[in-house]
């Protein structure tokens, strides 16, 4: 009779086991498409059975098994910090490139082509007012060229300042979660293999893997320790760390909590593609440009000086005007010049047409950086194109990687839901047999009790 009950006992805690089985593929199934979560498996333990002893043997758990495998979560990771780079790099050169067009005749290229060709029709009546007239407009318009195109990328800094802030943004609040994940697993140490709180950590880790590059170090006590650059705290244990962002010069920083600029730690992620265009490309093409509108106007305005206006006199004031301080492309202008005090002729022959000549020969002259002024600006759009090229092309080739990447992960600890729809099948029929066993030997007990009444 001890053992018959005995028996009961082990088939009842099979059950459980079964049950707790069932209940594990069950989640699995119900969580295969949750961001961040890893399939999970249930060990079951044979019992020992040894009659002799009164052990009937049967099916115990263990622990939950979780089938995250941490190399493959960092090889991600490292893919999503450089697809995150490669991603916003391209988006940003896409801002720029129109900015820079060289195709548009209202754009810097054409009103400099504009303005050489007024030159050249004033030659052939350097007398004539209109013609002078229109040298004065065409100068204008490459004037305003110059303005438009400085203060789209003043626009586009604004933009980025921007970018930085909401990227900062992000980060602290990927934090703040992780730090209030590492409060939950040291309150409790059943959390540490809680399935749904492990999903929502590996799931900010991918979250913010593609904005910056960091690394993680897991504590005895289950929190997550995450170094930004490897270097700088964002969460330890349940302390968290807040970025912040100094935009109040030309070349933004990022700062820690302590208020340290750790700007160069970074080299990952969306916020290293922005920093680098802030301070790298933006920076390059604003002095650029400014250096191309000083030369412009010097140039011009120096020919202008060599000559005579229309009534033979030194010429009483330049073409172009600008202001160095505030930047030179933003702050060219026309002067207040008149038609009449256009030095077009040279002092030995007034009248004539040899400083108009000598001022449509400066547009072919490489003259600024060993380029003509279009050349010049040609150049620096052109770059801009190839940059925005070749990010395109790394950003697909980074893609591809995060997705090879993500399929070795999912293939690793993903969930299948053949494998566990027949695992529940599995352990179902498991179930059902150990039902069907505490049933029949429920009959046995009562027929052995009725056997003794």
């Amino acid at each position: 009779m001890g053992n018959l009950f005995a028996t009961i006992n082990s088939t009842a805690g099979s059950l459980k086991a079964f049950e707790s089985a069932l209940e594990v593929a069950s989640n699995n199934i119900t969580n295969a498409q949750t961001p961040g979560f890893a399939r999970q498996g249930l060990t079951l333990i044979a019992s020992r059975m040894d009659l002799a002893d009164g052990l009937p043997g049967g099916v115990s758990t263990g622990g939950l098994l979780n089938s995250r495998k941490s190399y493959l979560e960092q090889g991600v990771r490292v893919q999503l910090h450089r697809e995150g780079y490669h991603l916003q790099q391209a988006f940003n050169l896409e801002q720029a490139e129109p900015i820079l067009d060289i195709g548009s005749s209202s754009g810097i290229s054409g009103a400099l082509d504009a303005l050489q060709q007024a030159f050249s029709q004033l030659s052939v009546t350097p007398n004539d007012l209109p013609a002078r007239q229109n040298v004065i407009s065409r100068a204008e318009d490459v004037a305003h060229a110059f303005n438009f195109t400085a203060q789209a990328l003043a626009n586009a800094a604004t933009n980025t300042d921007s970018e930085l802030s909401q990227s900062v943004n992000a980060i602290n609040r990927i934090g703040q979660l992780l730090r209030d994940l590492n409060v939950e697993f040291r309150s409790d140490s059943r959390k540490l293999t809680d399935p749904g709180l492990d999903a929502q950590v590996h799931s900010a880790f991918d979250e913010l893997a593609g904005v910056v590059d960091f690394t993680v170090v897991r504590g005895d006590d289950g929190s997550y320790s995450v170094l930004l650059g490897g270097q700088t705290p964002l969460v330890m244990g349940e302390n968290f760390y807040p970025l912040s962002t100094d935009l109040s010069t030309s070349e933004p920083a990022l700062l820690d909590a302590a208020g340290h600029d750790i700007t160069d730690q970074i080299r990952g992620g969306k916020l290293r593609a922005v920093l680098e265009f802030r301070r790298d490309v933006l920076s390059a093409l604003s002095s650029e440009l400014n250096l191309l509108a000083a030369q412009v106007a010097d140039q011009i305005n120096l020919q202008l000086q060599a000559g005579v206006d229309l009534n033979g006199q030194p010429p009483a004031r330049d073409l172009f005007t600008y202001d160095s301080q505030t930047g030179e492309a933003l702050t060219l202008s026309v002067t207040d010049i008149t038609p009449e005090e256009l030095a077009a002729a040279l002092p030995g022959a007034p009248g004539g047409n040899g400083n108009t000549l000598n001022l449509s020969g400066l547009f072919n002259s490489r003259s600024v950086n060993s380029f003509t002024f279009t050349q010049y600006f040609g150049e620096i759009a052109g770059r801009v194109g190839k940059q925005l090229d070749l990010a395109r092309q790394d950003a697909r080739t980074q893609s591809q990687l995060v997705a090879q990447s993500k399929a070795l992960r999912a293939e690793a600890s993903g969930v299948s839901l053949d494998e566990e729809a027949a695992n529940l099948i599995v352990f179902q029929r498991a179930y059902q047999a150990a039902a069907q066993l505490i049933r029949t030997l429920d009959e046995m007990t009562d027929t052995l009790i009725n056997i003794k009444r």
